[in-house]
Parts: C-alpha cells; structure tokens; sequence
C-alpha cells in the first residue's frame, strides 16, 4: 500500500482531521502535534467542547500546563467517534495566534502594539467624555460570571444599564432562560430516524459539522427529503429551497404555503433553526 497527495481533488471538509483518527500506521499525523511530545508524557483529561452547540465528548492532552492536542471520545448519540476540525485545532489559538498585548489605532488606522497603562488611560477618557445611555457592552457566551458582573458594575457606576449577551442579543430575547428555547426533543442521533428535516436560517455545515454529517448520511442511505427557509448554501447535499423571505416562514405556519402538503405527510419531521449558533 501506498499512500500518497491525491492531487486531482481537493478534500474540502470541516472533518478531515479525523483521518488523523482514521490511519491506521501513523502516517496521517497532526501538523500541529507532530514531533512535540509523546503520549505517555502527556496527562489525558475527559471534557465536552464548547465550540458549538453539540457538545462533543473530547479528551484533551496536556503537559505542564499546555495543551497539546485533543482527541474525540466515543458517545454514541452525540459525536461518535468523529469530532469538527475546529474542535480539534482551535487550541491553536491559546498559545500561537493569542493577542499578548494591547493594541491601538494609529494616525493611518493600522493596530500597533502599546503599553496598559496608554491603553487603559485612553478607555477611561472614552468612558468619561460619553453619557451612561452611550455606553454599552456585548459579552460572548464563553465570559465566566465574574466577569459579567464586574462589567456590570463598571456599567452601572457609569449610569448605564445596556448590557446584553452575545447568544441572546440576536435572538431579541430568546435565550437559555427558558429550556424550550435549547432542547432538541429529537437527540441528536434521531436525525439518522426522520424522513423530513426543515432548515430554517442555519447553515449546519459549518455551524455544527457533525450534525450536518448525520443528516448527509441520513440523506444518503434513508432518502431524508431536506427543505431550507434561508439563504442557499453548500450544505454537502441537497435540498429544497424554500425561499429567504420571512413571509415563507408566515406561510408555513398559517398553512397556505405548498411546502405544507409535504409536511402533512412525513412520519417524522423535524425543525432545525439558528439555535445552533447557540
């Protein structure tokens, strides 16, 4: 056997890193792993990852501190034995693409590095020459509570109340407050079991690449019928395109859309939308 560059085609893929998993001689390594550290010097610690709204079981190799590589962990009914290559990579950024210094605008516009003192110096007279109704801030959902309530009391002391989180300011409102707004009542592993799946405002190949491969092999081998309310994207098979009008939306609900002939007769529909983002 030989293996070699297949150079006539492109793997474009959001899970081609699992042919690291895959090869069965090593020849098939990790870029970023290779050559600097060996297994049995590396601590293994069993986690979820964050990256997306799956969840997927990990097992994240560290030495002294600094993580080394991370590897899926088997669970049938979320992740298999597969994980996303942003999963896998994304710990790239704690150590080599990592800002470890602050930045300001020059005359001209471009970031140049600065000290925290000029940094925080230029913050404070932003803050002091605006009223608290100006101020506001957006966390991600990855900010831990301390966090959030020290910005909140540093809003406060300004006289400003505007503070939203990043998963719920696009949704005006529809948050984790309410568990209806995040369940999946199907699972994840009862997409292989549907005949029907409406796409409403999501593109699940790069927002969730192990969900959007069990509906690729659902497609495949249960001739999964597949409809997208949205805007068209490359989704790794296809689909009906509904439209990217709100009114479609509407429609379906009131009835008077022709799509809805169809979903009066699937056994076992089901609706994903941009909670995936989540």
């Amino acid at each position: 056997l030989q293996i070699g560059t297949y150079v006539e085609k492109m793997f474009m893929s959001e899970l081609s890193g699992n042919v690291i998993d895959v090869c069965p001689v090593g020849a098939l390594t990790s870029k970023p792993y290779a050559f600097t550290a060996r297994p049995w010097e590396t601590r293994k610690t069993e986690s979820i990852d964050v990256l997306d709204a799956v969840g997927s079981n990990i097992v994240v190799s560290t030495r002294g501190g600094e993580v080394m590589r991370v590897m899926p962990r088997l669970h049938e009914d979320i992740n298999e034995e597969w994980i996303s290559d942003k999963t896998r990579f994304a710990y790239d950024g704690l150590k080599r693409q990592r800002l470890t210094q602050p930045m300001v605008k020059d005359e001209s516009g471009q970031l140049t590095p600065t000290s925290w003192e000029d940094a925080l110096t230029r913050v404070a007279g932003a803050l002091q020459s605006v009223q608290g109704n100006d101020v506001a801030a957006i966390v991600g959902g990855m900010a831990d509570a301390e966090a959030l309530v020290s910005l909140k009391d540093l809003l406060n002391r300004l006289n400003s109340e505007n503070l939203c989180t990043e998963e719920v300011f696009p949704m005006a409102g529809a948050g984790t407050d309410l568990r209806s707004n995040y369940l999946l009542n199907t699972r994840i592993a009862g997409i292989e079991e549907c005949d029907l799946l409406l796409l409403v405002g999501t593109n699940p190949r790069y927002e969730a690449p192990l969900f959007n491969a069990r509906i690729r092999k659902s497609w495949l081998h249960n001739e999964l019928r597949v409809a997208m309310v949205g805007h068209q994207v490359d989704l790794t098979y296809t689909y009906e395109h509904l439209g990217e009008e709100s009114s479609v939306l509407k429609e379906l609900a009131n009835g008077t859309h022709p799509f809805n002939q169809t979903l009066k007769g699937n056994r076992k529909g089901v609706g994903i939308t941009d909670i995936l983002k989540g």
